[in-house]
């Protein structure tokens, strides 16, 4: 996957242009600071199905893992539930 590298400067000073050129062509950018990477920008439907496979694949670890487990360590459906999630997912807000 092709990426294109801009600096902060870069986006401060073209944020509009930049944003529409992502949304354009939908090639993620990542966000340079003096030579090192601070930050990328991918489309929002990117980011949402990068989260999706994220957890998925948290779902997949825990299942394997529950297999794994005698029966005397085995949780239920209802305990993995209620447990805290790691990842708290974004929602974007709308500006009037």
């Amino acid at each position: 996957m092709a990426v294109k590298i801009v600096t902060v400067s870069d986006l401060k000073a073209n944020l509009a242009s930049i944003l529409a050129q992502l949304e354009a062509d939908a090639t993620p950018l990542c966000v340079i600071r003096y030579g090192k990477p601070m930050a990328a920008l991918v489309k929002y439907e990117e980011y949402e199905a990068l989260v999706q496979k994220a957890e998925d694949m948290e779902d997949a670890l825990a299942m394997r893992q529950a297999l794994e487990r005698s029966e005397d360590e085995a949780m239920s459906l209802d305990e993995y539930q209620r447990r805290p999630s790691r990842r708290r997912r974004i929602k974007p807000t709308e500006v009037d």
